[in-house]
């Protein structure tokens, strides 16, 4: 294997990738309560719609090619020469901008109709600010998490990513200082110029990387030299990739978050749809730090590559359900926390004016549970080579959206939680099947995964015994004693199997030895 994807390399990326990521966290966060506390109601909500709608822009505009990068650069890296490489990563980000610029001109031109649409007072000018952003913050988003993180140049990508965070936080505690700018489209001239500038020194560290790269192109001491049996894939071929990831995307939006806030805004109004929103925001935000997504870039290209060397379906299942248990590890404190202390929080982070969020917050957590495998599921498809199945499994669940038109207008959010729910697991279930061949299909631990169950409603028994409070001192001991508790409970349950232990990192497995966590 390619020094360039070595464990060292790996544990190098990782440390840089943590140490940003954590920072990128905690401005994230910021920006969110801020945002969610300073802006007046009918401005959150269309702010919220208008970053709805850029999502799915730049879902909509990306052919699928992030899977495409994620997938064949590793390749590229470990076999090819720095020309190739060079050549292949600028026509891939040249090739993304060109379809986000598209993308964003015709979320320019179509802004008063999809106002209309949704109903939205006063928001044609901010639809038509946020196209700008779709472009700026659609292009960076290619070079940060798709060609430096393939690359494993996190250092660059979460310098990149904190820059724009920072940027943002400061545009947005000066702006709101002042009533008048207090309102969405102030909003998105601060996107606009954080976007831009994260997109500048993005630009700026990949092409410093790969002049140095380009200049190796004949191999050199320590580095895997090119290999003759392999021969770089047609773009033809890797297009059919992207296609099937990108038809997936389409199908898939048509169930998610981002489709649910919008057609909640059309049902039932901006005034409906504001909570919904805010507690959505949230669950975005614990969804963008589960591991599987903190470190997508790094699970993603370390999974390409331990594949693409050992050839090993066995492995590769088995690395897809440990991270898949990790995420549970994260999720599992903050689900009890919001299903026990769901309306204390709610009504701390929005200042009180989202307090009725409790249990639409806890039903979008229970939505991530399952959500939190479909990364690793497409994941498995794209890399053996079966992204097909992706496409197939979408267009079969097409009947989704016409369960949620059912669900909104009543509000019974329970019942539409259950939809995504559903949807999500049926999701899964096709793809995995499709991926089954004689000699192997991928399997959850379900006795692993009952222990976490287990676990969860411990720490909620012991939470509902503590003295509650919508003040952060409060909550923050009700979040260390569900995380103290269930963690608590899984180290006795010991939740991982035989097989999914001999993958851990010696050192790991020796601190795991030492305590009741290992099975039998």
């Amino acid at each position: 294997m390619s020094e360039n994807y070595s464990g060292r390399a790996f544990n190098k990326s990782i440390g840089y990738y943590v140490g940003g990521r954590f920072l990128n966290a905690l401005a994230a966060f910021f920006i969110l309560i801020w945002i969610a506390r300073q802006l007046p109601e009918n401005q959150y909500i269309n702010y919220v719609a208008a970053y709805s709608i850029i999502e799915m822009g730049i879902v909509l505009s990306g052919f699928g090619m992030e899977w495409v990068t994620g997938i064949y650069i590793p390749q590229i890296r470990m076999h090819a020469s720095g020309r190739v490489l060079y050549r292949f990563v600028w026509q891939s980000a040249g090739l993304q901008a060109l379809l986000l610029a598209g993308g964003a001109l015709i979320l320019f031109f179509t802004a008063p109709l999809l106002t209309q649409w949704l109903g939205l007072r006063d928001a044609d000018g901010v639809l038509r600010l946020y196209a700008g952003v779709m472009l700026i913050e659609g292009v960076s988003r290619v070079f940060r998490d798709q060609l430096l993180s393939s690359l494993l140049l996190q250092k660059a990508g979460q310098a990149s990513q904190l820059l724009r965070n920072v940027a943002l936080a400061g545009y947005a505690v000066l702006a709101f200082s002042h009533e008048e700018w207090r309102n969405a489209h102030a909003l998105a001239v601060g996107e606009l110029i954080a976007s831009s500038c994260s997109l500048l020194v993005a630009a700026w560290c990949l092409q410093r990387h790969l002049l140095q790269v380009r200049a190796q192109a004949q191999p050199q001491a320590g580095r895997a030299a090119p290999q003759p049996a392999w021969t770089m894939p047609c773009w033809r071929d890797m297009l059919r990739v992207g296609r099937n990831a990108w038809l997936s995307n389409i199908a898939n939006l048509t169930w998610s978050w981002q489709a649910v806030i919008l057609l909640a805004t059309r049902t039932l109004g901006p005034d409906a749809a504001a909570p919904l929103g805010f507690a959505r925001n949230l669950a975005e935000q614990v969804r963008k730090y589960l591991p599987s997504e903190f470190l997508l870039g790094i699970v993603r290209t370390l999974l390409v590559v331990r594949y693409a060397a050992e050839q090993d379906k066995d492995k590769l299942g088995l690395r897809a359900g440990l991270i898949y248990k990790v995420n549970l590890l994260c999720l599992l404190p903050l689900l009890v926390l919001c299903a026990v202390r769901g309306a204390d929080l709610a009504a701390f982070l929005s200042n009180g004016r989202y307090p009725d969020a409790h249990w639409l917050l806890t039903g979008w957590l229970a939505v991530l549970v399952i959500l939190a495998h479909r990364r690793l599921t497409d994941l498995m498809a794209h890399t053996l080579g079966r992204s097909s199945a992706t496409t197939r499994a979408n267009v079969m669940l097409l009947v989704t959206p016409l369960a949620l038109l059912l669900a909104a207008p009543q509000q019974r959010w329970s019942l539409l939680f259950a939809v995504l729910i559903v949807a999500e697991t049926v999701y899964s279930a096709l793809v995995l099947r499709q991926l089954r061949t004689p000699a192997w299909h991928y399997r959850l631990h379900w006795s692993g995964l009952a222990k976490y169950a287990v676990a969860g409603l411990l720490a909620a028994v012991v939470l509902a015994g503590l003295p509650g409070g919508a003040d952060a001192f409060r909550l923050a001991l009700a979040l260390c004693a569900a995380t103290g508790v269930s963690w608590g409970a899984l180290l006795l349950l010991r939740p991982l199997s035989a097989a999914e232990l001999a993958l851990l990192p010696a050192r790991a497995l020796r601190l795991l030895r030492q305590s009741p966590a290992v099975s039998s």
